[in-house]
Order: structure tokens, then sequence, then C-alpha cells
């Protein structure tokens, strides 16, 4: 053990000045193994090595006359240093002086503790009650590197046990000497690498019956250790049964160490939250569940029996199931659904399955819509219609789009759904296409065409509701001297309830102040007659030659030929595209538009993908992002133009339903009638008058002259074409065509009295009672303020410390993020574990720790109290 330099000690030892009053050094070298005996034979036929102040004698006290050697040093040799080697131990109890003639002249002299075993107690920091186990694992320690590892994990050892977990620890190349690490890092080498390649190092340093022995004194397992499958059944069904109900996992008695059960779940959910491991545990866990057929068996519970478990990856799996099952059935289940969810969410396994959650909201919230409304629609006059359309029937438009992206994320996603989940989601988009395509978009339009079929015919908008045509004098002329810029953002195709959700996402993530409100769209609700509307004007004409539309005269195709509009009105106006304004830095985005007064911004990401019939199964996905850009592009307008108000709005909506109508919800050309007459998807251009009781008559006497009729398909109905879109089309009259959102972000100076600051939604802990008396327990949580305008949604991690701020618990996450107004919804009750092989003083104060995970710091802590019966050991009897 070269590296366990005694000679370099003892020439130190050696070395030092004498203290006061001494005339020489006789020192003891003790070494009760023998491990240096030969390094002491040879300095006494070379020397020490190293100049010294007085001739050295080396003797041994364990061979020849103990007698003569105490004359030598007492009487013949009184002014010599002496170096005594000696393997017994230093021992001054009445035993040990027995036969011992140098005690009297040991006991007045230096010591040096040189054996194998106190050189490692020193180098690694341990007490004399750990050395038989050092000795015992001296191969290892044999390394310096090795040692190393094993102060790093182990900084001061007291105990034979604190040897060997240290030791296995650093075999095992676990993240730190807790046995938690212990056994994933084991069960993740078993899996990785493999039992021959795990056990022969362990073997290398005798250290596997040391392993056996952590397994069995912590974890309870007296099966094959080198077995991955036994040993993976055993930790993952004793873990679970500390959640699931007792009956669940009869017949699986064999694999349950229940007096050991919560540390194993301690193993299980720490090593869920290890990001390194989490994927080795995901197979493990996949396995035993194949292995022992957890599904099935979890399959035959009640939901609120598997709430509160997450051991196994196929809990989530199995609770889908149920529940959309039950929807796709048209079982009122909603409400389960969705506080499932929320407290799933808060689980492990979660983030695997997100999407299916998401999809299983979705459909709840429609399912909920319908039974809400089940009753029908019922209104007499449009603007009651477009009032209640505005303020709660377009949730269904937004649940069906949720719905939609959430079914075409977990498409992308099928080798993990078990077969049982995919067939429950395919039956629930089944219920969910039937309510919305049967159900409300055909009772909802009819109720707005019923009310407003009168005012087409008459005037071709419906009365008492704002017009598109008077956009620009109602918003960006309104209030123009106030504020001297204005930039307006124009997303092509933007329903209202989209809009709806931009101005939720504005009213979060910016400072200023926000309004929602919506106006019909002219008809026909396309691009080119909506884009005309929004620009200043006093007449609209339309070609019908080739199908262009100007505006006093000029055309207006384009973004040049909108700007020159623009700048007829507002000189130094500029319009611009949306993808050009985003690129660049900020000084180009200055350069961009300069000092203009009036600044609008074309957007096109939903109207161009859901025109092109390859794309258009895509035009959800491409709502969310248009959500996400105009939030950006907002953010450039206050933060890099400096621009105080921005107004966002769309030329026209859309009708989407994701599968394809039937020939019968369709129109022919014949069906329609007329010689002159132009088809599209939702409306029709004629040049002569057409009565069809199948069509909605639309006066277009505004539109140059007077000299066209329109007409507009019912409810969904779209014109039967040959090719071309089957899904997603816009033109006609529907809500979801005409009723187009506009938004105005006013940002606020810091000092300005009408400045609304965010906040994020707090929690507060409602539980009362403060003793804990069992090893898992749960609190109640409550989310004060619903998610809405400028209260954030927001994400807490709790835990349960010590005085010290030692984490006593496992830590649980808490979503404050819920919207309901019912607050009986927003209590949540996430539940705790107390770490096994621990103690708890009774007495001793211990707090509950709220603390705001994006930003870590402490929302608040509460005092507790523990009060146990019983605590496991952690002496492994080594």
């Amino acid at each position: 053990m070269a590296d366990l330099n005694a000679i370099q000690l003892i020439q130190d030892a050696l070395k030092q000045p004498l203290s006061s009053g001494e005339a020489r050094r006789v020192v003891f070298w003790h070494d009760v193994a023998g491990s240096f005996e030969e390094d002491f034979d040879r300095l006494t036929q070379e020397g020490i090595g190293c100049e010294l102040a007085r001739a050295l004698v080396f003797a041994k006290a364990d061979g020849g006359s103990q007698f003569e050697l105490k004359k030598k040093i007492l009487r013949d040799q009184s002014s010599d240093d002496f170096l005594i080697y000696t393997r017994r131990p230093r021992d001054f109890s009445e035993g040990g002086l027995e036969g011992n003639w140098l005690a009297d002249i040991e006991l007045v002299s230096e010591h040096f503790q040189a054996d194998k075993a106190s050189m490692l107690l020193g180098d690694i920091n341990a007490g004399n009650a750990a050395r038989d186990a050092v000795a015992q694992f001296e191969k290892f320690f044999g390394a310096a590197d090795r040692r190393a590892a094993y102060l790093s994990r182990m900084p001061e050892t007291n105990t034979a046990a604190d040897v060997a977990v240290g030791i296995v620890s650093v075999i095992l190349k676990a993240a730190t000497a807790r046995v938690e690490d212990i056994a994933q890092a084991y069960l993740c080498a078993l899996h990785d690498s493999g039992a021959e390649f795990v056990i022969a190092d362990l073997e290398l340093f005798d250290a596997l019956g040391a392993l056996s022995s952590i397994l069995k004194k912590r974890l309870g397992y007296e099966g094959d250790i080198v077995s991955e499958t036994e040993l993976s059944e055993h930790l993952l069904i004793s873990a679970a049964s500390c959640t699931l109900p007792e009956e669940l996992l009869s017949g699986y008695e064999a694999h349950i160490a229940k007096p050991y059960s919560r540390f194993c779940l301690n193993i299980v959910r720490d090593w869920m939250s290890n990001q390194s491991n989490r994927e080795t545990l995901y197979e493990i866990a996949r396995n035993v569940e194949a292995e022992l057929n957890i599904p099935e068996r979890l399959a035959g519970a009640e939901v609120s029996a598997l709430i509160d478990t997450d051991v196994f990856p196929c809990t989530n799996e199995v609770i889908l199931a149920k529940l959309m099952s039950s929807l796709a059935d048209g079982s009122d289940r909603r409400s389960e659904a969705l506080s499932t969810r929320q407290k799933r969410k808060d689980l492990k396994w979660y983030r695997r399955v997100e999407g299916l959650f998401d999809l299983l909201s979705a459909a709840a919230d429609t399912e909920g819509f319908y039974r809400d409304h089940s009753q029908g629609f019922h209104a007499t006059k449009p603007a009651d219609v477009w009032k209640a359309y505005t303020t709660d029937w377009c949730a269904m438009d937004a649940a069906y789009r949720a719905f939609c992206t959430a079914l075409d994320v977990c498409l992308l996603n099928t080798d993990d759904i078990p077969d049982a989940l995919r067939d429950a989601a395919e039956r629930l988009a089944e219920r969910v296409e039937n309510v919305y395509v049967n159900w409300f978009l055909p009772r909802v339009n009819t109720c707005w065409i019923n009310c407003a079929e009168s005012d087409w015919g008459e005037c071709g908008f419906a009365k008492g509701i704002e017009v598109q045509r008077d956009f620009f004098q109602n918003y960006p002329y309104r209030d123009a001297k106030e504020y001297k810029r204005t930039l307006v953002i124009i997303a092509d195709g933007m329903r209202y309830e989209v809009g709806r959700e931009l101005a939720r996402r504005l009213e979060q993530e910016t400072k200023g102040t926000l309004s929602l409100d919506a106006f019909q769209s002219s008809f026909p609700s396309v691009t080119e007659f909506g884009m005309a509307a929004l620009l200043p004007h006093k007449e609209i004409s339309y070609s019908w030659d080739d199908g262009q539309v100007s505006i006093d005269g000029r055309p207006t195709k384009s973004t040049p030929d909108r700007e020159a509009v623009l700048q007829g009105a507002v000189p130094g106006a500029r319009a611009v595209l949306s993808e050009n304004l985003r690129a660049g830095n900020r000084a180009a985005r200055k350069e961009l538009v300069g000092d203009a007064p009036l600044v609008y911004v074309y957007q096109d990401k939903i109207d161009s993908t859901g025109e092109k019939p390859k794309l258009e199964h895509g035009v959800f996905k491409a709502c969310g992002d248009t959500v996400d850009e105009l939030v950006a592009l907002c953010k450039i307008a206050v933060n890099d133009l400096k621009i105080n108000r921005v107004i966002i709005t769309a030329d026209h909506g859309f009708i989407y339903t994701r599968g394809p109508l039937k020939e019968q919800d369709k129109v022919s050309k014949a069906d329609v009638g007329g010689n002159d007459v132009k088809l599209h998807r939702r409306h029709i251009l004629s040049r002569e008058s057409i009565d069809n009781r199948l069509l909605a008559n639309m006066d277009m006497r505004d539109i140059h002259g007077g000299e066209y009729y329109g007409l507009a398909l019912r409810e969904c109905i779209r014109m039967k074409s040959a090719s071309g879109n089957k899904n997603y089309a816009h033109g006609g009259v529907s809500l979801q065509e005409v009723c187009v959102p506009v938004i105005e972000l006013r940002n606020r100076n810091i000092k300005s009295k009408a400045r609304v600051e965010q906040e994020k939604a707090a929690m507060s802990l409602v539980s009362t009672k403060r003793r804990i008396t069992s090893s898992m327990f749960h609190v109640d949580l409550f989310q004060k303020e619903p998610v809405s305008g400028k209260v954030l949604p927001a994400e807490y991690e709790l835990c349960l410390t010590d005085g010290a701020g030692n984490l006593v618990t496992d830590v649980q996450k808490a979503h404050a993020d819920m919207t309901t107004l019912d607050e009986r919804a927003r209590v949540s009750r996430p539940m705790f574990t107390l770490k096994a092989g621990a103690e708890y003083p009774p007495g001793e104060r211990y707090y509950l720790v709220c603390r705001d995970k994006d930003t870590g710091d402490i929302a608040w802590k509460e005092e507790f109290t523990i009060d146990m019966a019983f605590a496991p050991t952690i002496d492994f009897g080594l």
C-alpha cells in the first residue's frame, strides 16, 4: 500500500522537536496486523532515511526478552532515541498489562498506530468502531481513487454499516451513499449491464454480502440477489401496496414486504425524480407490469381506488381508458374526469400521457357543454344570439379544437398506447365528433340563422351588432390623438374562440389593459372582402371577371396595395408582413416601420394552412401557433417599437370538422339553380336573383352598386366538389365564420393608475390538523383565486422539513391553474410519505414548506409535529 506511506509518517514523527523537559524520544509503533513488519525490518537494515538529532535504535517488543529491551532503554542506551515495533495492541486495561514488561515505559512514551487498518481509518475519517469493517474490506481501500470516491459519499464513518454502505455505493457508482440511491443504482446496473458484470465487481471486493444485507435490512428483500425480475417485483409491488387497496394486491403477497413498503415507496419516488435514470425505472416498471399482469388487475378497480397511486405507469392508462369509455358511452363523468386529471397532474408518469389527459379534459368539456345546453339554443334577436355565443357558446368550439389538437398529438405517439386505451380514445373521438357536428353546429347556427335571416335579406348584416366595415372608424381612428402610434395586426382566418384564447394569453403575459369585442365580418366571409373592409374606405367594389375587391377604386390584393390605401387616409402609415417584422433585431424592426403613426401587420398562418387540402387537418395546430406568434408580435410592438396601442382582429373565421361531411350534408350546383353564378364552398355569388329555400339570401346592395346577389349555405353545409377542401371552409354566415374578434391592448406606464400588475395564483393550507401520526398523510390545499386576467397559473413544490431544513418527506407538486369559480373544486389533497429509516423525536418541530417551483422562493411554511409510535432502524447488522 505504497500510497499509505508509513515510512514517511514515521520520519515526520521522529523529526518533530522534543517537548519541553524531554531529552530523547521513545516511540512505540503498533502494527497489530503485521502489515508493515517487512518495512520495519528494512529500516533496521538501511536506516530511517533522514537526518536525526540523536542516534536511533530499532527494536521489536515481541521478539527476545522484553526485560533485556527494557534494560537497554533505561540503562544501557538511555540517551538514544528508540523506535519499538510491536504487534501487540495498545491496551492498558488490567488484562492488557499482564505479561507486558514494557508497559510502564509505553505509558509515558509516544505511540504511532501504523497498521494498515489504523492508517485507513485516518485516511477515510473513520472512528475506531469501524476498524474491523475497514480491515475486512482492505482490498477495496487499496487504491487512492476508491478511497476518494468513498469519502465523497461518506465524509464521516462511524459504524461498520457506514463502511458497507459507502463501499457498495462506490462499486455501484451510486449518486450518494443513501440506500435509496444504492438500490436505484443496483437495479439500473442489472437492467443495463446484466448481472454477470455487476456481480463481478461486487465479488472482487467481497462486497456482495454487504449489498445482500442492505437489501434485506432496508427493503426486506430475501430473494435471489442477482435476479433483476425478483428484486424489481419486490420493490415495486411493496411500494404500490402503500397506496393501493389491499384487495387489489391479493395473490401478490409473496412480493410484498409490508414492514418495508414505505421505504420501498421512498426509493421509487426518489427514482422517479431522477431525470438521468427515470427512463430505466419506466422500462423496469413496464416489465413488471407485463410479468404480473398489473393492467388486468387494476382494470377491475374503480377510479377512486387508483387515484393516489403512481408506482406503475399503467395506472394512468387504466384510469384514462375507464373514463374515456364512460364518456364515449354518454355517461356523465365530466366532473370526475376533470378532478382526476388535476390530481394525476401532480403525480409521477403524468408527462408521458399528458396528451391523453388533455384529450380526456377536452372531451369532458364538450360533454359538459352538451349536458348544460341539452335544452337547445333559444333566442329571438340576433344580438341575443351574438351575446350568448361570445360569452358562452363559443366554448364548444374551443373544446372541440382542444380535443382535435390533443388527438393529433396522441396519434403521433401510438407506440406506447395499449390497445384498450387506443380503442377508448377512438370511440371517444366518435362521440365528440357526433356531438359537435350533428348537434352543436346545426343547432346553434339554426338559432342564429332564424334570428338573423330577415336582416340579411334586408341589409346584408344582422342588426344591432357591430359590422366589420366600421372597424377603421371605431378602432384605429378612435383615440388617435391619445395614442399617436397604433399597430393593427390582422390574422387571416382567426375566429372568435381563438381570439378569446389570445386575449387570455395577452392578459397574463403583458402589463397592459385589455378589451375583447367582436364584430360580424362582411359577406362573403372570405379574405378578399374582409381585408378590404378593414381598411379606411367609403365604397367596396367587386370584379366579376377576376374576383378582385377594390375600395374607392383602389386595389387591395397585395400588401403594397393596402399600404397605399392606408396612406391615403393616414400619411406615413405602413403595411408589413408579420414574418418581416419578427425577423431581424430591434434596429431592423424600427427601420421597417419607422415613425409610422399607423402600422398594419398581416399574419396568415391559419388560413394558409386550412386552404391547402393536404394541410387542412393542421389548421387547429396553426391556431395555437398563431396565438404564440401574435403574443410575440405584441411584445415586439410594445418593447421594441414603443407602440402603446395594439389592435388585433381578423378578416373572417372558419368552420372545420375533423371528419368530412356526408353527401346528404352537401349542396350541388343543380340544387342551387341559376345560370350566371359563382359557386364556392360556403357561399354563392350571382348576377341574377335566385329564390332557394336551401340557401339564405344576402343583400349585397352596398357592393358595387348592388348588381350582385349573395346566397349563403345554412348551418355547416358545403358545396359538393370533386376536389378541394373537405374539412376546412369559410365564406358563409355561421357564427364560426362571421364572428370575428377584435382585441385592444393598451400598454400602461408603470405610474399609470390603470395599470394592473400580474400575480401568480396562490395556494394556502386549509388543513387544521398539525399533528402527523402516520407515515403517509394528506394535507388540503386551496387555490385562493381562479386563474383569469392578471392572475397567472403557478406550480408549487411542497415538502416537510426538520428545523434545519432537511427533507423528511418526498417532494410533491401542486398546480394552481384551475379556472373554475367553484371554490370547492379548487381544493387539492397531495399525499406525503415520511422518509423511512429516520427518527422523529416527539416534541421536535417540523415545517411544511411551499416553494414556488419557478423562482425557488418560499411562499409559506407551516409548523407541524410528528408523533410516530415506531421508527424503523437503519442497523444492517454488519
